[in-house]
């Protein structure tokens, strides 16, 4: 059980590192789509559907590995209150 636990727990803490760094990456991609193609009219990119593609598209990993990380850690939690309701 303890073995088990900590693999699940080194896990999440890896899927969390690994999203977090994909995140920062997403802010300087998303930086780097915005002055590139709306440097000379900022306001354009409101008038563009492609400018909602390009908010989100560079976040995509980061939430997925947050989202699994968020499995792993509800797992943890589920095993743990298993534990603690056997004698």
């Amino acid at each position: 059980m303890k073995e088990q636990l900590r693999t699940l727990l080194i896990t999440a803490k890896i899927l969390q590192f690994f999203a977090d760094i994909f995140a920062v990456f997403g802010v300087f991609l998303f930086a780097y789509i915005y002055f590139r193609l709306y440097q000379d009219n900022p306001m354009a990119a409101l008038h563009d559907p492609g400018f909602v593609v390009s908010i989100l598209v560079p976040f995509v990993p980061a939430a997925a590995l947050a989202w699994a990380a968020a499995r792993k850690r509800r797992k943890i939690r589920t095993l743990v209150e298993q534990n603690q309701k056997q004698p």
